[in-house]
């Protein structure tokens, strides 16, 4: 939907300006730091105002924002999941699997669930396909995914569009991350290396879906219904390179890793235990991590999720430091 046609439908829905939308489109542009279009910044002051936006056109990916409804958006396949297949807690069986597809601004998952997994025989790496009226939704990671739904459709695409091929699209967003100081962080991939020098206070366990791996509320879960839950593990805290900090989170497998401990064996122990546990455990280790620099607009605040610890090389780490000194002297 092209951005005229946002803002002819906000003026006769809210009474507002053309120029107080177009203000807020930018404040919103300005708080995501500029990684939004004027069309997605558009969407979300929409959403923000209560007001539902049908998208007739295609959106890019990099706009996709959780609770946007009936969006289109196209890309090229570049992974498929196996099918995974569960039991729910009232004993029926179910199945998922996953295909990523990206554009040239980003990539998203889209899961296909039980009869939907069908779809999956009809799509190949490499397709170009076009997904019509989804929806957008935010994981436990903080990444936002792309789902069907029941009104939503996908298909092969008739069109060739001019897409980057899967080669391109692996080196584009899943290349080695690049080492940054925190002090010279922004929104992205990247890998760190710091001390944690801080926990932060929690539950640390808490329930997940066995099948999409999102919270629960009364073990309920929002796609699946009533599911016998899973319990992950997970940790924050303050990372500090010398340069500056950032909060860190450690969701899952990287939290059991770092901890060195199953979710199940601090489940039965009492909070303050845990606590005691993990500082005692964690406070004061170096570590090298590889993840996502996001925004948390719930608490307005920048911070680095995890998404692969890695084994401390020190002989590696220090060629590394040698060359910093070599480059600073000489420079």
């Amino acid at each position: 939907m092209q951005l005229d046609k946002i803002l002819e439908i906000l003026e006769g829905k809210t009474g507002l300006s053309k120029e107080e939308i177009e203000k807020r489109i930018k404040e919103k542009q300005e708080e995501f730091s500029g990684l939004l279009s004027k069309e997605g910044a558009a969407f979300l002051v929409a959403r923000d105002l209560g007001i539902e936006v049908k998208e007739t056109s295609f959106l890019n990916i990099k706009d996709l924002v959780s609770g946007m409804k009936r969006v289109n958006i196209k890309g090229r396949v570049f992974k498929i999941s196996d099918v995974h297949e569960f039991e729910r807690r009232d004993g029926s069986r179910g199945k998922v699997v996953n295909i990523f597809l990206a554009d040239s601004t980003g990539f998203v998952r889209l899961p296909l669930w039980d009869d939907k997994v069908e779809l999956v025989k009809e799509v190949k790496l490499g397709d170009i396909i076009e997904i019509r009226n989804g929806f957008a939704r935010e994981n436990i990671f903080g990444d936002v995914e792309i789902s069907l739904g029941k009104y939503g459709k996908i298909e092969k695409s008739e069109k060739e569009y001019d897409l980057p091929s899967v080669e391109e699209i692996e080196k584009m967003f899943l290349r080695f991350p690049e080492r940054r100081e925190i002090k010279d962080l922004e929104e992205g991939v990247y890998e760190i290396k710091g001390s944690l020098v801080q926990i932060f206070k929690g539950n640390y366990i808490f329930s997940i879906c066995p099948v999409c791996k999102n919270s629960l509320k009364e073990n309920k879960c929002e796609e699946h219904g009533e599911v016998k839950p899973e319990h992950a593990l997970v940790i924050s805290g303050i990372i500090d390179d010398g340069s500056s900090n950032i909060r860190v989170v450690f969701f899952r497998e990287n939290a059991e890793k770092i901890l060195g401990l199953k979710a199940s064996d601090l489940e039965k122990i009492e909070r303050e235990e845990r606590e005691k546990i993990i500082k005692e455990k964690l406070l004061g280790l170096e570590f090298v991590l590889r993840g996502k620099v996001k925004k948390n607009k719930i608490f307005d605040r920048v911070e680095f999720i995890v998404d692969e610890v890695k084994d401390l090389d020190v002989k590696k780490e220090s060629k590394k430091l040698i060359e910093e000194l070599k480059n600073y002297l000489s420079g």
